[in-house]
């Protein structure tokens, strides 16, 4: 069975799609087959960071819900691409040109196409684990991504917009009845990561898994690259073992 991943944060620039597909990629890694969907509708990015051009990429998910195609057309098969020689990489890619975004967010879509489209391809590709990019703060697609995952990723970074959002997010999976795990990423340099941990935790009243500070490596990559590929032995790398670790917990307690 499949376990599905959606990663949120409240604001934007948090990270969440450089965390999403970095976490999918190290997943692949660790010889998972794993599928990685945009639903950030809005302001679509991972095909960015998977390094795709536009001919690569036939159909998206906004032609799924358009009914312009089926959903075993919109997945794209990365594991050669990315050199993965164990694992599997699944891409689900949102549109990024500008009447296609406009289409889908006047019309919307049906949360049983969404459903339907996990299902299948999940099934197509016997997936371990399928992450799901969110759009940020709290909108239909986040509520339907939120319900239809068996865990929720919060990230929060410590600007004090996104440590009230971060609440307000911890409590949508609580009414929602879904279990989640919070991430803080970007700490500034100098702020000592464990007391940050500390802090949320107290403030929330629930585990950080890991607290990630900024590096400015990654700020360099300018989002054009799969971070862990290309820096295997960076810190950064091993800041996701505690979120890999969790995540095949919970996955073996499905």
């Amino acid at each position: 069975m499949t376990f599905k991943i959606a990663v949120h944060s409240f604001k934007g620039g948090t990270g969440k799609s450089t965390m999403t597909a970095n976490l999918a990629v190290s997943l692949a890694l660790e010889g998972r087959r794993v599928g990685v969907l945009d639903l950030d509708l809005a302001g679509p990015g991972l095909h960015v960071l998977f390094e795709m051009k536009p001919d690569e990429i036939k159909h998206t998910l906004n032609d799924y819900f358009l009914g312009a195609c089926t959903a075993s057309d919109i997945a794209i098969d990365l594991t050669d691409k990315m050199h993965l020689t164990r694992g599997k990489l699944i891409f689900v890619p949102a549109s990024f040109k500008a009447e296609d975004i406009v289409r889908v967010l006047s019309k919307g879509y049906e949360i049983g196409m969404f459903r339907s489209a996990i299902d299948v391809i999940s099934k197509m590709y016997d997936l371990d684990y399928m992450v799901i990019d969110t759009h940020p703060g709290v909108e239909k697609s986040t509520l339907v991504s939120m319900g239809a995952c068996d865990l929720n990723i919060i990230i929060s970074r410590m600007d004090s917009q996104d440590i009230f959002g971060t609440g307000v997010m911890l409590e949508v999976t609580k009414v929602l009845e879904k279990p989640q795990i919070l991430v803080a990423n970007m700490i500034p340099p100098g702020v000592d990561k464990e007391k940050v941990k500390a802090r949320l935790e107290t403030l929330f009243g629930t585990q950080v898994i890991t607290a990630i500070p900024f590096y400015t490596e990654i700020l360099r990559a300018l989002s054009s690259e799969i971070f862990v590929l290309k820096n295997p032995d960076h810190d950064f790398t091993s800041t996701l073992r505690p979120i890999i670790e969790a995540l095949e917990l919970k996955a073996s307690l499905q």
